[in-house]
């Protein structure tokens, strides 16, 4: 504890904690100016912003919670919304999320996303610090790092916009960190692999494949090192198998969704470099960005022009010099260089996103320039490495020690501008207006679908009991044509001289209906079929739009439940990976690991038994050679 405090740790610390609190004040006390010049400032903790991307995601929350809290179920169908939609096997759904499954039950779920995003913004600072902190940055260029990974334009423009999926990019430094400290200890492999899964769990659609593409990138890069080479051969296979396994509970059931509901996306998209820089640069732009089909919030990303010729300077540097440290720095480089090239998207010539998409999983992803995130962070270690190397240089020439003093000074004041810079022109994007409150109390069950409303309205939906089939969703999905609409019994029967049908219980997840029937006729419930739907007696027909059950004559109750595919297979994996991982915890100590290396060597090469070594010389004669005749 002594040496945390001697040390200075606890500076940087609470700067990154002060760097997130000030960024993501706007958040919750939001300052807009009148019509009458003033300005207006309100409290807007417990009020969404008002994108359709904040209510998409602040409707999929409360639809968890409420089958959670008030239905005791796990949240598996979501019924209120595009007519009935899967909800756990949503790609993007926040749910077994960490931070969703600690506040869903005393939470609002406005306030319960805002805490997530700063859990995140904070994670994401603390992950730059240790990042640089390894490559040895002293404390302002550690806050420097940080006020770029977590401050930048990219965030502010994709959290503020209610891209809650987007929040788990704020793990790379932490995943990049495990992946560079386990080649000289393995067990570091665990913290790569834990965190790429928790991206998973929440729902990190884009953060998941565009990291693993860094982390390859950082590994292809260092393939040149003997020493890399070997211990890759023990933590590629570790951190690959125990992300597999940690992830399983989440990974599992969503691609098995995915195979069912394939999502291809076409290559519609390029940058040019100088778009890149402009992106970096550019404090405001307007909404359009001519040449593009998608608006300037997918690409502006502001960081500085300091920042980024700072960068560039770096870059010329790390090839300019030829020292113990030049490698390192070089795979900085290129892969920094490897992410902005996949940002370029679909390029003249090769296109490395295009080679990527080409790829299971990244067929399903557009919008190239969200590698720009991935980018920055790398951005950011190259531009705080470059400092810490022109402070290393100082200190070898042995200059006066005013001269070092007055250079750590001048960094401090460089952390401090690019913060404060950063926070100014980024953090107010942060909250894009405010919505209505969403309505407390317990859900009802008097659930009935509902056309015509306003989306804006949609988040209150779970807790009405209100179903609506406006889609808004990330996959490809339409509402059944045939859903009617208003208040009334929400299931009848097909003729409708059949019999009839009456509800007994309705919950999210499971449906109790009594039928009458004088002959074989078909159930139909006004909600859409998915192929996780069961039923206790009888039939469903898949092929239909609605779920419709065929039932046999007679008086039946049948029971209508919504399951999760390959849960239980997953959550099974998911315990393995973590006893997997306590077991490479306790178990892979660096010298252990060397152990296992030699005995994989040696039944993949041939036994010295096998392949004698050649006869040694014969030693030479002792004294003198004898005279010539």
């Amino acid at each position: 504890m002594r040496t945390w405090l001697r040390d200075g740790r606890w500076i940087s610390l609470l700067a990154c904690v002060a760097l997130v609190v000030a960024f993501a004040a706007p958040t919750a006390w939001q300052c807009v100016a009148s019509p009458d010049g003033h300005r207006v400032c309100s409290w807007v903790l417990d009020r969404t912003p008002s994108t359709d991307d904040w209510r998409s995601f602040a409707g999929a929350w409360e639809a968890a919670r409420i089958s959670l809290r008030d239905f005791h179920q796990w949240p598996s169908w979501n019924p209120y919304h595009c007519g009935g939609v899967p909800l756990y096997q949503d790609p993007q759904t926040p749910v077994p999320g960490v931070m969703f499954l600690l506040t869903f039950g005393w939470l609002p779920t406005p306030v319960a996303m805002k805490l997530w995003l700063y859990v995140h913004l904070l994670v994401g600072a603390l992950g730059a610090r240790a990042l640089l902190r390894h490559h040895g940055a002293n404390i302002p260029e550690q806050v420097f790092g940080a006020a770029l990974v977590t401050a930048c334009g990219f965030c502010s423009e994709h959290f503020g916009g209610g891209h809650l999926s987007f929040t788990p990019f704020l793990f790379l430094p932490w995943a990049l960190l495990g992946h560079r400290r386990a080649l000289a200890d393995a067990r570091w492999s665990v913290l790569t692999a834990a965190v790429l899964a928790m991206a998973v769990w929440e729902g990190g659609t884009y953060p998941v494949p565009l990291l693993i593409v860094a982390l390859a990138a950082d590994t292809i890069l260092r393939l040149g090192d003997p020493a890399a080479r070997r211990a890759f051969a023990v933590t590629l296979p570790l951190t690959g198998g125990l992300f597999a396994l940690l992830a399983g509970v989440r990974l599992l059931p969503v691609l098995l969704w995915l195979r069912e509901h394939p999502r291809l996306m076409p290559l519609d998209d390029s940058m040019t470099v100088a778009e890149v820089v402009l992106a970096w640069t550019a404090r405001a732009h307007e909404r359009p960005f001519p040449g593009h089909i998608f608006v300037w919030p997918e690409y502006g990303d502001y960081i500085g022009a300091l920042p980024v010729a700072l960068f560039f300077a770096a870059v010329v540097a790390a090839f300019a010099r030829r020292d113990d440290g030049a490698r390192d720095r070089r795979v900085d480089v290129g892969v920094a260089i490897a992410l902005v090239w996949c940002a370029l998207g679909n390029i003249p010539g090769f296109s490395l996103f295009g080679l990527l998409h080409e790829l299971p999983v990244y067929r399903s992803l557009r919008v190239p320039s969200r590698f720009l995130y991935p980018a920055t962070v790398l951005l950011a270690l190259v531009a705080g490495r470059a400092l810490a190397d022109l402070r290393a240089l100082l200190l070898d020439h042995r200059p006066r020690r005013a001269l070092v003093r007055a250079f750590v000074a001048l960094e401090c004041a460089l952390a401090l501008g690019v913060a404060i810079d950063l926070v100014a022109v980024n953090s107010p994007r942060l909250q894009v207006g405010a919505d209505p409150p969403i309505p407390g109390g317990r859900a009802s069950a008097a659930f009935h679908q509902e056309g015509g409303g306003d989306y804006w309205r949609w988040p209150t939906y779970p807790v009405r009991a209100i179903g609506t089939p406006v889609c808004y969703v990330a996959f490809d999905w339409t509402p059944a044509p045939q859903l009617w609409q208003g208040e009334g019994p929400q299931q009848r029967v097909e003729p409708a001289d059949g019999g009839t049908a009456r509800s007994l219980a309705w919950t999210p997840n499971a449906l109790r209906i009594e039928v009458d029937l004088a002959r074989p006729a078909t159930l139909v419930v006004n909600q859409n079929t998915d192929s996780g739907w069961n039923t206790s007696l009888g039939t469903i027909d898949r092929a239909q739009g609605l779920l419709r059950v065929d039932l046999p004559a007679g008086r039946h109750t049948v029971t209508l439940t919504h399951a999760v595919r390959g849960l239980w297979a997953g959550a099974l994996l998911t315990l393995l990976g973590m006893l997997a991982s306590a077991w490479v915890l306790r178990r892979a100590l660096p010298g252990r690991v060397d152990g296992w290396r030699s005995a994989l060597s040696g039944r993949l090469f041939v036994p010295d038994s096998l392949n004698p070594a050649p006869p040694e010389p014969s030693p030479s004669p002792i004294g003198p050679p004898p005279p010539a005749a």
